[in-house]
């Protein structure tokens, strides 16, 4: 897994948690080496920070 990218989501309201998506990059080889799969996996995250 790789992380590809992260994106901030903004709260729609004071009461709403900070959360925002997190890409991941999966490249799956084979015994050769050859890429056999690729695939991006989105997941949602609660941040640490409440803050903001």
């Amino acid at each position: 897994f790789t992380v590809k990218e992260k994106v901030d989501q903004e709260k729609r309201s004071e009461d709403d948690i900070a959360k925002g998506i997190v890409k991941f990059l999966v490249d799956v080889y084979d015994e050769t080496g050859e890429t056999v799969a690729l695939a991006t996996i989105l997941t949602m995250v609660k941040k640490l920070d409440q803050s903001s």
